[in-house]
């Protein structure tokens, strides 16, 4: 049905998907920017607060881990009520918990504001799964998927000068009260702009639009699945690098690598941009190759298997690089071999599971994505705390993406109906 969807559809349909794929990129920027905003902050807030390493890592990580576990009751919410009213009030709670961390007046408040702000965002990109899922063929769903979850590589390129300005001229305050407004505004525009079932689509594409979940489709039956398993190992060893990044490099730049806080900010920018670059390669290169007659998930895990390597290999040897340019080299080589997989991976939650469980799956996946995530910063803490340098940091995290590429290549089959005692629940138009 899905391959049949791309036929003989309207101009408008075209324009319409692609408006809604360009909203959910800007709520990806925003998304992101509300993420990292206090790794920027990093300093400045740890100064304020007379808080050290460990303490750091433990708030940085408070986000990944509500974020984590909110993934899980996010998913069935999905499942039940659908993109729009999800998408809504996601989008409004996260903007509220961002406004509220300007107010923060120490460790406590701050990390129960990074607390609310994880399962706030929670179910932002399982919207973004279902709707490509819904709306794109196999065979071009990966670059749609693509297009979106180029938002957080833009956003971590950016963000270091734009929030560094931010900070400089405004205050870590002002720049957490105002990044809350965009969001308003991105809600504004969703409300506005978003229809569950357009109306002016062909039957066949409104059956699809339509498709709701069955209350079968339970949580222990998707943990169960083999491919599930796999593809949780290999988020959690995958992730690990890329949220050591986001949480610590400006931190790693200006301590260890002697930078001022205006020269980490630029110079940070660096391997984000080259992360930006790769996601939607990755997309293409997947799609190319289902084009081209490639079993579908091994064409998913081409750039998915190949980029994790690749970026084990070129982050390892940071421990032992004195030269900062050339460190940096490396960390850009690092994030865009790993960025490749970000939108295929995405674009393979819908490949993998049945529309009746598309919410669920992109849930745990997405939960065990952060648990790696929640790990990096306070690993990375313990590791400065016991060893006073970032001597084993990187190594650490070299062999988790190793270990996360291997896991993702035990991935071989589909999780079907059948496998989760599911049969077809499709409203007719």
């Amino acid at each position: 049905m899905a391959e049949t969807n791309s036929q003989g559809k309207s101009p408008w349909y075209h324009d319409y998907r692609w408006m809604i794929l360009a909203i959910m990129f800007a709520g990806s920027v925003v998304n992101y920017l509300d993420r990292v905003n206090l790794s920027i902050a990093n300093t400045t807030i740890a100064k304020e607060f007379g808080l050290g390493p460990v303490e750091m890592g433990l708030l940085m990580s408070a986000f990944m881990w509500s974020y984590a576990f909110a993934n899980l009751p996010a998913g069935w919410l999905l499942d039940k009520f659908g993109i729009k009213s999800i998408f809504l009030w996601s989008t409004v709670a996260w903007s509220v918990s961002t406004i509220a961390g300007g107010f923060a007046q120490g460790f406590v408040s701050m990390y129960v504001i990074r607390l609310i702000l994880g399962i706030a965002e929670a179910p932002f990109f399982i919207c973004s799964g279902q709707f490509t899922k819904t709306y794109f063929a196999e065979n071009e769903r990966g670059t749609a998927s693509s297009v979106i979850n180029m938002g957080p590589k833009i956003a971590n390129g950016f963000a270091p000068p734009l929030l560094t300005f931010m900070l400089i001229g405004l205050g870590w305050r002002s720049m957490f009260i105002s990044l809350g407004v965009v969001g308003f505004l991105l809600a504004v525009v969703w409300l506005k702009y978003y229809r569950e079932d357009p109306g002016l689509l062909p039957k066949a594409d409104k059956d699809i639009v339509r498709e709701k979940s069955s209350s079968k489709a339970d949580y222990l039956a998707i943990l169960k699945h083999p491919t599930t398993l796999w593809f949780c190992l290999g988020n959690i060893g995958s992730s690990y690098v890329f949220w050591l990044y986001f949480t610590w490099l400006p931190t790693y730049l200006t301590t260890e690598r002697g930078m001022t806080l205006t020269q980490a900010g630029w110079a940070a920018m660096v391997p984000f941009i080259g992360g930006v670059a790769a996601v939607p390669i990755g997309g293409y290169m997947s799609d190319y190759l289902i084009r081209k007659g490639m079993n579908l998930i091994r064409a998913r895990l081409v750039p998915t298997v190949g980029g994790c390597l690749l970026a084990a290999v070129a982050v390892a040897p940071l421990n032992y690089v004195h030269e900062t340019s050339l460190a940096v080299i490396l960390m850009t080589v690092s994030l865009f071999a790993g960025a490749l997989r970000v939108g295929v991976l995405w674009a393979l939650v819908g490949d993998i599971a049945p529309p009746g469980a598309v919410g669920r799956f992109g849930g745990i996946q997405n939960f065990a994505n952060f648990v790696g995530a929640a790990l990096a910063p306070i690993g990375t803490g313990y590791i400065l705390k016991a060893t006073g340098s970032y001597d084993h940091v990187f190594t650490v995290s070299a062999i988790l993406c190793a270990l996360g590429a291997l896991s993702y290549m035990m991935i071989n089959r589909k999780i079907t109906a059948e496998d989760l005692r599911i049969g077809p629940n499709t409203e007719q138009a």
